[in-house]
């Protein structure tokens, strides 16, 4: 927003200022627009919103409670196990409470837009209420009236004219600053009004201001500048609710250091945003004004209002302004030659996931039931639309900056740069998910993490090296090509991004990757519009001006276009590429038919293989060849990726055959894969149809699933295969693929490609590629899993006190009877054996649980320490000879919360048990009516025991935890059974849902009735 205040600049003299003078560009032109920064912002304001919301509906427990409870009910109704931890009907069944977390988002979202809004009207307003002491306080009439000949020449007139203020001290450098609803205020430092009669003084500056006018973005800028702020206030109202009710914890701890990695990203991108626009509002004015003026300004550094000094990396992260050299440099080029630069590229790629992450959980809570699609196809569009929307504008015009000044630009930068952002990003998300929630990325731990860091970073980098095709065929087209060229950018981003979401659930299973990638990803119905990128960018070749020769306008009938494609080696590799590649294929099944359904399979793929790979050595081949000309002259460079500077003698680089004012057009990477792309894919495309009528003329299956499997893998495993080589290919030098160093001259190409073809027919239809052959899927078992949500540590809730007598070592002594007498003494192995048979009593839901020393935590008063401590036990210490046991638990819930746990304990001891250990244990349950231990409330009760064994006895507890919204409470039992000299204790512990008495009965005479048959 700040120009420069050029008082006391010299090189213009005091003269008299005159008229405006003429335009060295369109008066009715505007500043470049830049709503794409201003998307990846709200973007990103959001996925704060989510994460706000995430944790304050996880720390608010009378929302978060309920959730739990019905997330078990529904876990248990529809039989989930570890295996399928979603079955049919468990989406349906949790549908109601998903929406009413949905609306908790929503709402969360809502309130950090609302700040944003909120700060659209306060950052302005504060800074016009700094300044209302300078109105009226110094006036300049001609400076007023200069600065209104500059308005009216800009077109800015009537209520789009802004206002004037001169200020003094403090006020240095001039700025702009606009309220919402009315006129932005342009504030020019006295010291500079006083300078009006000095057009190369006044006029730039003034100009620079007007321009962020015509951009009609002044209000959104001053609010940028405070939304950092918004991330950390956003989230401490959730994380102070928590914090309140259970102290610091390790998910509070997460919430915040990924809260400040947002904010992070957002001062990386509101910093990035203000200095394009500065470089943007620079050119605008450099073009309008006196020659060399503005630049003679940043150059003096007299009265400039800019930082001369090298800043170091992270302060240029965050700098507001470009430096002096920065914007010099940027005024010495037609068009902004940083755009898409690294850090633009890193700002996209991390906004990308942390958005599609929070639309992730918003959507799956939203619509439950759609739980196994729809959030993966609007986390896939909206990741393509970022990406797009936030690259594709810069990447064009980095083209059209090469295309028109013949600079060097390469494109390792942008594409590098999102593929960092990509990595960054998704291991945050991973390593740090939203608390409570169902992230993008499902698996925890760190090789999981990193890999889909790589696999996400991978694919990125790859969607933008195919968006960086699209820029170099647009920079050669007119205005009428965009809307198609941004239709297929997003469409090929849609395709390449879509393994995203779904490797993630498979990541525990590389069988159910192969599958999942050999027969469920070809199968998507959205990879399809990937193929308009190809299609785009053969029409554009045929349509499009020539870069070599050719008449004086550049222009070639469509007869022309068609014979010169028809008699190009590209043709001709082409067509020996599908020859070879059909007819290896055709041989195999004429020659080595197939004997059974496996083998089948397996020809099958290493056909769809040989077919894309067809493709790729065409791609590689025709991309990386010498371009030549009619004459003996190649071209070394490209108009969007240009190398050193071609001879005059070099037909491809003559002067003349682009739009006016354009230089040398040449040929560069870019440009070669965006005329080699439509080559492989008419190469994977011919060789699949030829295949696919072999099949129909012999008989062979035709229907609609058969011409997808022959058509369709074959065109989707060559658009990854694409995806993974442009970035690298795109990484190379400009220059080095020219005839002096490429081994193979033009004409030996064909008879290249073909060896190269016939020995990857014999690898692929031969031996086969290891690992690329993959199995049927079995009848009725998804290649897929559903996604299943994450769970979040539970607060610690101790078991029943007394409800496990304390560990103890097990003293193992000889057995003593042979007969099948219940209570006979057991031997260690057979306790063991009565305590695990309580897992047959069980639902098959149920999980083993480890067994963990008894805790040691105070228990207040002290007189309920026999009860809760289990002191009644403590006469049988000393006769104990035998022990086992076994802990289980329900599977955990959504948040970690609503759980069931049971623990059975069988000890044998070398005397009876005798009947005082009871009537101990029911005196200290009469003296002890509630107690506390480890911050949770028990309040003693009791119910008639199950008549079982020689005697029983049971005591029951009702727990409690917290206050307030925060309040968790529990049940729990413990039942004790004696049977000569053995003692049975089961405890069932219900958190945050109703304890089943029936389970309960099941497993006490489960227990005691193994004892007959240990």
């Amino acid at each position: 927003m700040t120009a420069t205040d050029p008082a006391g600049a010299s090189g213009a003299g005091s003269v008299d200022a005159g008229p405006v003078g003429a335009f060295r560009r369109d008066p009715a032109a505007v500043p470049e627009r830049l709503g794409w920064w201003y998307l990846l912002v709200v973007a990103a304001l959001g996925a704060v919103g989510v994460g706000a919301g995430d944790l304050y509906f996880l720390a608010d427990r009378s929302r978060s409670l309920p959730w739990a409870v019905v997330f078990a009910a529904c876990e248990r109704a529809s039989g989930a196990t570890a295996a399928n931890p979603v079955p049919p009907g468990f989406t349906d069944c949790l549908a109601a409470p998903a929406r009413q977390r949905a609306l908790v988002l929503l709402v969360a979202v809502a309130v950090v837009l609302a700040g944003a809004a909120v700060l659209l009207v306060a950052v302005p307003a504060a800074d016009l209420w700094r300044l209302r002491r300078h109105r009226g306080r110094f006036t300049v009439e001609a400076a007023a009236r200069r600065f209104g000949a500059l308005c009216a020449a800009e077109q800015l007139t009537g209520r789009d004219r802004p206002r004037l203020l001169i200020a003094g001290p403090p006020v240095r450098q001039a700025f702009t600053v606009g309220l919402v609803g009315r006129r932005p205020t342009v504030v020019l430092p006295v010291g500079l009004a006083v300078a009006y009669r000095d057009p190369h003084r006044f006029d730039p500056v003034v100009r620079h201001e007007l321009a962020h006018v015509r951009a009609r973005d002044v209000t959104w800028v001053a609010a940028v500048r405070a939304l950092v702020w918004l991330p950390l206030p956003a989230v401490a109202v959730g994380g102070l609710l928590e914090i309140g009710a259970f102290g610091p914890n390790a998910v509070v701890a997460g919430a915040f250091l990924r809260a400040g990695l947002l904010a992070g990203l957002v001062a990386v991108l509101a910093a990035a945003l203000l200095r394009a626009r500065e470089r943007a509002a620079d050119r605008y004015a450099a073009a309008g004004g006196p020659a060399g003026a503005l630049t003679a300004l940043l150059r003096s550094g007299v009265g400039v209002g800019v930082d001369r000094r090298s800043p170091a990396l992270w302060r240029r992260l965050f700098a507001r302004h470009p430096t002096a050299a920065e914007r010099i440099r940027s005024l010495r080029e037609p068009a902004d030659r940083r755009a898409g630069e690294l850090v633009q590229g890193v700002a996209v790629g991390a906004v990308a996931v942390v958005t599609m992450a929070a639309v992730h959980e918003l959507v799956m809570n939203g619509h439950y039931p759609a739980l196994g699609w729809l959030p993966r196809l609007v986390d896939v569009w909206v990741g393509a639309v970022l990406i797009v929307g936030g690259l594709l504008p810069s990447l064009r015009r980095r083209a059209a900056t090469a295309r028109r000044s013949g600079a060097t630009v390469g494109w390792w930068r942008p594409v590098a740069g999102t593929g960092v952002g990509l990595f960054v990003a998704t291991l945050g998300t991973a390593w740090l998910p939203l608390p409570g929630g169902a992230d993008l990325f499902l698996d925890r731990g760190a090789t999981a993490s990193l890999a889909f860091a790589v696999v996400t970073a991978v694919l990125g980098a790859g969607a933008v090296g195919l968006c960086v095709l699209v820029a170099a065929a647009l920079a050669r087209s007119g205005a009428r090509w965009w809307f198609a060229g941004y239709a297929s950018a997003l469409g090929v981003t849609v395709a390449v991004l879509w393994p995203v979401p779904g490797l993630p659930p498979l990541w525990h299973d590389p069988d159910l990757v192969r599958s999942w990638l050999a027969y469920d990803l070809p199968a998507t119905g959205w990879l399809l519009p990937a193929l308009g990128l190809p299609a785009l960018l053969a029409l554009r070749g045929l349509t499009g001006r020539r870069p070599t020769g050719g008449p004086p306008n550049g222009r070639r009938s469509a007869v022309t276009r068609v014979r010169r494609v028809a008699r190009s080696t590209r043709v001709r590799v082409v067509a020996v590429a599908v020859l070879v590649c059909t007819g290896g294929a055709v041989g195999q099944l004429r020659l080595a038919p197939p004997g059974s359904l496996d083998e089948a399979v397996a020809d099958a793929q290493a056909r769809w293989l040989l077919t894309a790979l067809a493709g790729g050595v065409v791609l590689l081949a025709t991309a990386t060849r010498p371009r030549s000309g009619t004459g003996a002259g190649t071209a070394a460079g490209s108009a969007t990726d240009p190398g050193p500077a071609a001879t005059a003698s070099s037909p491809d680089t003559a002067s003349g055959c682009g739009p006016a004012g354009s230089g040398p057009i040449t040929w560069g990477m870019a440009d070669r894969l965006g005329r080699a792309l439509p080559a492989a894919v008419a190469t994977t495309l011919g060789s699949a149809l030829l295949q696919y009528l072999d099949a129909v003329l012999a008989g062979r299956s035709a229907d609609g699933p058969a011409f997808r499997l022959t058509v369709g893998n074959p065109l989707v495993w060559l658009l990854y295969l694409t995806a993974l080589g442009v970035p690298f290919l795109l990484l190379s030098r400009p220059g080095r693929v020219d005839r002096r160093r490429w081994p193979v001259p033009a004409r030996s190409l064909p008879p290249v490609v073909a060896l190269t073809t016939v020995t990857l027919t014999l690898l692929a239809l031969g031996p086969g590629v290891p690992g690329t052959r993959v199995p049927l899927p079995a009848a009725g078992t998804p290649s897929v899993p559903r996604s299943q949500p994450t769970a979040a540590a539970p607060p610690a809730l101790p078991t029943s006190p007394g409800g496990t007598p304390p560990g103890r070592p097990t003293a193992v002594g000889p057995a003593s009877g042979t007969s099948s007498v219940p209570g006979r003494r057991l031997t260690t192995a057979e306790a063991r054996a009565v305590s695990r048979a309580a897992r047959s009593a069980l639902p098959g839901s149920w999980v083993t649980r480890p067994v963990t020393p008894e805790g040691d935590d105070p228990i207040e008063p002290a007189d309920c320490r026999p009860l809760a401590r289990s002191g009644y036990l403590d006469r049988l210490r000393s006769g104990e000879r035998a022990r086992g046991e076994a802990r289980y638990a329900t599977l955990p819930g959504r948040l970690g919360i609503a759980s069931t746990t049971v623990a059975v304990d069988v000890t044998s001891y070398a005397e009876p048990v005798p009947g005082a250990v009871f009537a101990a244990a029911e005196a200290a349950r009469t003296a002890c009516r509630r107690f506390t231990a480890g911050g949770v409330r028990f309040t003693v009760g009791g119910r008639p025991a199950p008549a079982l064994g020689e005697q029983s006895w049971r005591v029951d507890y009702a727990l409690a935890v917290g206050g307030g919204r925060s309040r968790i409470t529990g049940a729990s039992v413990l039942v004790l059974v004696r049977v000569g000299h053995n003692l049975v204790a089961v405890s069932v512990v219900a958190v945050a849902e109703p304890l089943d008495e029936r389970l309960l009965a099941d497993v006490v005479t489960t227990v005691v009735d193994a004892l007959d048959r240990p």
